[in-house]
């Protein structure tokens, strides 16, 4: 009996705790639920504050700069661009400036930019005012010094210059494009919301894997995710790193990531399993350029006989950069017979290539010299018997001639350890970004591309091959 009622009590001490038990479970998940939603609410409040907080910022400063400018807004300003090795003096002087006028107006621009550095092409609206002797004189200008950033210089009743700066308030974001290939990878691009930038990227990324004249066929696709700046109305003012590029075609797909491992100076390109995307020797030395002419026998244009043609031609712009296909070491940089202006660099293993028809060398490029993968080596021209301009490539395997096109190469390093572990934290990051896993994920922009890659004024029609 004594048993019986002592069960009795622990059942009943045992559902009242089970009571309690769930009572507090419950009220601390409410607790829970209360203190992430207040936290959101608080995170997002937050962050309405700083946008707030950027506007007003943008709408005073926008203020300033409109009562500090108001007396140009009147004038017809006379619209001129930056030629290749101009400064800013030489422009204003090409507009009509006095050097009296020209050096306290640039003096004025230096706290906020260095005059003498201005980008070829950039826009300067220069703005003249009469005198009272009859003729006119500098009365301010205006330009962009960088992405998002304007500087404008106005004269003052006392004779002096003054300049302002404008910067915009920009916020960082994560553009994701997917493009499907239609007419130009380049335009599309553009089109989507990229850069130049990432369209050098893209090209770089996959020199060693994708012939982008002859294997980007319409339906290929291709996507980028890159780190931009933009405007408050969502427009792109400039781009950061792009973190990930990938490019589908008839041969599969590759995606790649970018990573600095620990100990490297830069980061690098890496597929899903950790293997770099370089390899011993680009696919292409050159960017934006049509295959022209294979290797092998052919009927010599200038000649008129049948001749091997020992490597391959790249018809493009004259100007357009050469690259050394890989790590080695000039064995000659100079004028060599029908080749013109000719470079053979020496690589491990029993390779070398040549490059041959070159408008000229590159800086410090010379009989001796290092250099890296990738580096600007020279010029597509037409020098020596050539038709043209174009580049002639040629590999070399133990002093016979190879085919550059068919060529196989090792693949380039395969991270391991601690490195391979580092990697797959970043690589999941980014992949966050990509699908939407991330508080902070892309923006996705869609476009459409067409076939080859191509920068403007990259390819010339009619360019010639190599004899």
């Amino acid at each position: 009996m004594a048993a019986r009622f002592t069960v009795r009590v622990l059942e009943m001490l045992g559902a009242k705790w089970v009571a309690i038990g769930a009572c507090l479970i419950g009220a601390g998940i409410t607790f829970w639920l209360g203190s992430q939603v207040v936290a959101d609410f608080a995170q997002r409040s937050a962050l309405l504050r700083d946008a707030q907080l950027r506007r007003a910022q943008s709408q005073s400063a926008q203020a300033e700069h409109f009562a500090f400018t108001q007396d140009l807004a009147g004038r017809q300003p006379r619209r001129l661009q930056v030629a290749r090795g101009e400064s800013l003096a030489l422009l204003l002087a090409r507009a009509g400036a006095q050097w009296k006028e020209i050096n306290p107006a640039m003096a004025s621009v230096g706290p906020f930019f260095d005059p003498r550095r201005m980008r070829p092409g950039t826009l300067v609206q220069v703005y003249f005012e009469p005198t009272s002797a009859g003729d006119v004189q500098l009365a301010g200008l205006a330009f962009h010094s960088e992405p998002g950033a304007s500087v404008t210089v106005s004269r003052l009743r006392d004779g002096n210059f003054a300049a302002r700066q404008l910067l915009m308030p920009l916020t960082e974001d994560v553009a994701r494009l997917v493009a499907s290939v239609d007419d130009s990878i380049y335009q599309s691009a553009i089109a989507g919301g990229a850069t130049e930038r990432e369209v050098a990227t893209l090209a770089d990324v996959f020199a060693f894997d994708v012939d982008f004249q002859r294997e980007v066929r319409p339906g290929d696709s291709f996507e980028l995710v890159f780190e931009r700046f933009v405007d408050e109305d969502g427009v792109t003012v400039k781009t950061g790193d792009t973190l990930f590029a990938s490019m589908k075609t008839r041969k599969g797909q590759k995606s790649y990531y970018r990573f600095q491992a620990p100990g490297d100076s830069k980061p690098d390109w890496y597929d899903a399993a950790g293997t770099n995307s370089r390899r011993f020797l680009m696919k292409t030395p050159v960017n934006g350029a049509r295959l022209s002419s294979g290797f092998g026998m052919r009927r010599h244009p200038i000649l008129g006989y049948s001749k091997l043609h020992k490597g391959v031609d790249f018809a493009a712009a004259p100007g357009t950069p050469v690259m050394a296909a890989g790590d080695g070491i000039v064995r000659r940089a100079n004028r060599f017979g029908g080749y013109g202006n000719y470079v053979r660099i020496g690589h491990s293993n029993g390779y070398d290539t040549a490059y041959g028809h070159l408008l000229r060398f590159a800086k410090g490029v010379r009989t001796g010299a290092r250099v890296r993968q990738g580096q600007v080596i020279a010029y597509v021209g037409s020098t020596g018997a050539s038709t043209g301009p174009h580049l002639h490539y040629e590999v070399l395997q133990r002093g016979r001639n190879v085919n550059p096109v068919a060529l196989k190469v090792a693949t380039g390093r395969t991270l391991d350890g601690r490195a391979l572990a580092a990697f797959r934290d970043e690589k999941a990051r980014i992949e966050a970004l990509r699908t939407g896993g991330s508080p902070q994920s892309a923006t996705l922009l869609m476009a459409s591309a067409s076939p080859g890659l191509q920068r403007p004024q990259a390819l010339l029609s009619g360019a010639g091959k190599e004899p």
